[in-house]
């Protein structure tokens, strides 16, 4: 399988984990096609494909939870639209730029509280500032196997957050994280 081939599959595997809410599985894949991408010497696919490739990766991860993940496909994705010489109609700098800034302020803990950067980009649920953390990150793909393994043959319907919540503040603990749920964060909020 040729990189551009194994780019296209692991995208399509990213669509199909994020169809599933298996999201970490995601994490491992975009740093793989990342490194992919900057290897790329394909002459078909210039800049603003990779610029487009970027993008779909984006899309299929949890960007809150994989901030520095996020920030450096879009920082990927900025240079190389603005290495292309041809223009998107739906990709466009301004817009990156502006996703840049907000995940900047978002890991920026000691410079922007929660409740200002939720009334700045317009987020309703308040979240446990340790989410913030580059810890949380490093953390976040083994903490969602160990929650993945504890909630097996749950079906994820009506009330199936509670659980998760549980299984995730408990695998959590075990790194030494005490982590307050959105159920808790915000309690005056009505949760499935």
């Amino acid at each position: 399988m040729t990189n551009l081939e194994t780019i296209v599959a692991n995208v399509d595997s990213m669509r199909k984990n994020a169809q599933e809410q298996d999201f970490y599985k995601n994490v491992p894949l975009a740093n793989d096609t990342l490194k992919l991408l900057e290897e790329l010497d394909d002459p078909d696919e210039g800049p603003l494909g990779k610029a487009y490739a970027c993008n779909a990766i984006l899309r299929e991860l949890p960007e809150y939870d994989t901030p520095r993940l996020a920030l450096k496909l879009l920082r990927r994705e900025l240079s190389w639209l603005q290495e292309s010489d041809e223009k998107s109609d739906w990709l466009h700098e301004d817009e990156v730029e502006s996703d840049i800034a907000r995940l900047e302020a978002y890991i920026d803990v000691d410079g922007i509280s929660m409740e200002e950067f939720c009334k700045q980009y317009g987020r309703h649920l308040h979240f446990d500032p340790v989410e913030r953390t580059a810890k949380w990150e490093e953390i976040y793909c083994d903490v969602e196997i160990a929650c993945a393994k504890r909630l097996k043959g749950v079906p994820r319907g009506m009330g199936y957050c509670f659980g998760y919540w549980a299984a995730r503040s408990n695998v959590l603990k075990e790194y030494g994280i005490d982590w307050k749920s959105p159920g808790i964060m915000n309690p005056r909020v009505m949760f499935d």
